[in-house]
């Protein structure tokens, strides 16, 4: 995404934005009903924003960028686009649908992005330590940086074990629940994503 020729990434970002411009289309309405702005489906909204607009740090980079500027900015792609942004985004639209499908409730889907915020936030400038192999640094960065990194995986995984026991306790009182396909796609995305994001 930061090799793209320019012209590749000023498609990319249309088409990002046209992308957002549907997603605003589907919550239009909810977005007005919705009287708290920290709301789901404000939140999933905010979310969404924050795809196409973190990824303008890529045109930061030009072929004459000084190694050191290109490198800080390929950083807040890889790191803060990719690593950050797409596990909030992740959180926000697997919880939006559990909670359409009544398997978690609005509030542990808030307390969940809520604490993927934290987990970013909080150590988002250690987790990047995960990226030093290739600089020479001490090795402590490194390790403090798999950790920390690693531990963006944990509030969707904590929703997703929340939502399985709401539907094992579904199925066993008989309930045919309708959405078995949809519910085991979000699952089998969350356990990639703990297995590729957490323990790759």
């Amino acid at each position: 995404y930061i090799e793209l020729g320019r012209v590749w990434q000023i498609i990319l970002v249309v088409g990002m934005l046209l992308w957002l411009f549907i997603v605003f289309r589907g919550i239009k309405r909810g977005l007005k009903q919705e009287s708290d702005k920290g709301g789901l489906i404000h939140l999933l909204f905010y979310s969404a924003i924050a795809v196409p607009f973190f990824y303008i740090f890529a045109f930061f980079i030009e072929p004459d960028t000084n190694f050191t500027m290109a490198d800080f900015w390929r950083w807040w792609i890889i790191h803060l686009w990719v690593e950050g942004i797409f596990e909030v985004f992740a959180v926000v639209v697997i919880g939006f649908l559990l909670v359409q499908m009544r398997l978690v409730t609005k509030k542990s889907t808030v307390r969940a992005l809520y604490f993927q915020f934290t987990i970013l936030l909080g150590s988002g400038v250690i987790g990047i330590g995960h990226h030093y192999y290739y600089n020479g640094s001490p090795e402590i960065w490194i390790a403090l940086g798999a950790v920390f990194s690693a531990l963006e995986v944990i509030p969707l995984t904590l929703l997703i074990l929340e939502a399985y026991e709401q539907y094992k306790m579904m199925r066993d009182g008989g309930v045919n629940f309708p959405y078995k396909a949809t519910f085991w796609f979000l699952i089998s995305t969350a356990i990639w994503n703990l297995v590729g994001a957490g323990v790759f």
